[in-house]
């Protein structure tokens, strides 16, 4: 019998001390949301504040996309991603994430890259001398990232006069599907404000209760 008292006081002694070792489920819960915060934090942070001159773009690109964005390099025609490539969406700077053409805009050069007659905004894009071919061309960057893009010609088929002749590793598009969920987030109200909304109007409601007895 002593033994089995004796089993019985080590095995609870041992659960003890698991279960002090254990953190407590509002700790566990707490570091859950501390997380999730975080993440959000991230998620929603603003490009625009985000100093672009000190990101490790090796680390955050491809090699492909390495190259073409920060070494001004050029993919080769007829074999990238976009060149014959027209489904209705969005496209932005692989880089940064910024806006730069709209679907709507893209036509087919017969070039082998894909091919835009507008930018999605007067400056999306900024403009650069380039010498690096025996006739000057004009290069464009992201406003934002700067990062190398392609180049814009004054040879485009359109009303505009223009030809943005882009590297496909340089953007990445965002499908209408998409395009569609982030504006209805951006128009859902948040937790904190439905419920200061909703705070708000149960007083007058009150008041016309009130108001209502005989």
């Amino acid at each position: 019998m002593s033994k089995l008292f004796s089993f019985v006081a080590v095995v609870g002694l041992f659960a003890a001390i698991v279960h002090a070792q254990e953190p407590a489920a509002d700790d566990k819960a707490a570091k859950v949301e501390k997380k999730e915060a975080a993440a959000d934090e991230k998620a929603v942070e603003d490009p625009e504040k985000v100093d672009w001159s000190q990101v490790d773009w090796k680390k955050r690109l491809t090699k492909l996309q390495y190259y073409i964005t920060r070494e001004a390099g050029t993919e080769r025609p007829f074999r990238n991603e976009f060149w014959d490539f027209f489904k209705p969406g969005e496209y932005r700077c692989v880089g940064c994430g910024a806006p730069l053409f709209e679907s709507d805009a893209k036509f087919d050069s017969e070039c082998g890259w894909p091919s835009f007659d507008k930018t999605i905004a007067k400056d999306s894009v900024t403009e650069h001398v380039d010498l690096k071919m025996l006739q000057p061309r004009t290069e464009i960057r992201c406003r934002r990232c700067e990062a190398h893009l392609g180049h814009v010609f004054n040879d485009g088929p359109t009303d505009t006069g223009l030809r943005y002749c882009l590297n496909s590793a340089a953007m990445k598009f965002v499908s209408e599907k998409q395009l569609k969920k982030e504006l209805d987030k951006m128009k859902k109200p948040e937790a904190g404000e439905a419920s200061s909304e909703k705070a708000e109007e149960k007083p007058a409601a009150t008041v016309e209760s009130e108001a209502e007895k005989p």
